[in-house]
């Protein structure tokens, strides 16, 4: 009875450790597009207004599901009415690009989980979320030239007779959100396919948010700039600007911008007890890696993957 005691115990203490969760360091590279999602679209994503974007991060994998990520990442953002196919919007004739670049904290859960060592478990969906800081500067390109619109007020920051309207910061927040699915190919290579979406904690990602100011007012107290850049309808009119006035909207207040990332992901595991290098050649499902002497030659000794 003792002697089946001590196996029991000791085929316990075998089965947890098999089946404790794995910790290790992740360490990638992000590659591909980002777009933009505010006052100057209609549709979540303009195909054609997507720009490069690139980044990377690092990871510590708590388990072989949990994970605590983060992420430095940098892309432009753009939009143009041109693009729509509402009439008013395009009137509006407005336009804007940006760069973006952020740094997120994320907390990552896969499912089933991802278990490089010995390629337990290759392949996972993912899902994180979390908080994000980040940088933009809206740019407008007017007459030849590009203009920053944060200094300018296009829409009345800074005049008195505005006293809620403050300039914009250019430092803000964001909630950001992923889904993904990621393929370890080795034990200590990663490839993986990210969505990213930001909701944003400010309307003026394109500088477009509130309602036109009166001409006089406008050009009197931030310049001819001011209202060159906020009015703009008389370019596509080949007119003279429409007249708007203080309470005619120019864009929607009640609604934030988003700014999202679309790519691909290469990363490294640094987990204790595997073997340097770029792949493994011992273990299962990488004979196509492999050297044809080294196929020849080696013996296979898989262990199980189970």
């Amino acid at each position: 009875m003792r002697g089946f005691l001590v196996i029991a115990a000791v085929s316990l203490a075998s089965l947890v450790q098999a089946q404790a969760p794995l910790s290790w360091v992740e360490v990638g590279v992000f590659a591909g597009v980002s777009n933009y999602y505010g006052d100057l679209t209609q549709d979540y994503v303009v195909v054609k207004e997507s720009n490069p974007a690139f980044g990377g991060f690092i990871k510590y994998n708590m388990s072989y599901q949990l994970g605590l990520k983060l992420n430095v990442n940098h892309g432009q953002i753009s939009a143009d009415d041109a693009n729509s196919d509402r009439a008013d919007q395009q009137l509006r004739n407005l336009s804007f690009t940006s760069d973006v670049t952020e740094v997120a904290l994320t907390l990552e859960y896969s499912f089933p989980g991802l278990y490089p060592k010995e390629l337990r478990r290759p392949f996972s969906p993912y899902v994180n979320a979390g908080i994000a800081g980040f940088h933009f500067n809206p740019r407008a390109f007017y007459r030849g030239e590009w203009y920053e619109l944060q200094p300018i007020g296009t829409e009345g920051q800074g005049i008195n007779f505005f006293d809620f309207r403050e300039p914009y910061s250019l430092y803000e927040l964001a909630i950001p959100f992923a889904i993904g699915v990621k393929w370890a190919f080795s034990e200590r290579w990663n490839l993986g396919l990210e969505y990213a979406a930001r909701w944003t904690f400010t309307d003026y990602l394109d500088d477009v948010s509130r309602t036109y100011v009166d001409r006089n007012l406008l050009i009197e107290e931030n310049g001819i700039d001011a209202y060159a850049l906020s009015n703009r309808t008389g370019e596509f009119l080949n007119a003279d600007n429409i007249d708007f006035g203080n309470n005619d909207f120019r864009g929607d207040p009640t609604n934030n911008d988003w700014y999202m990332f679309f790519g691909f992901t290469l990363s490294r595991n640094f987990i204790a007890g595997t073997e340097e290098g770029f792949i493994s050649l011992d273990k299962p499902g990488l004979g196509c890696f492999q050297p044809k002497y080294l196929k020849k030659h080696t013996k296979k000794n898989y262990r199980s993957t189970g």
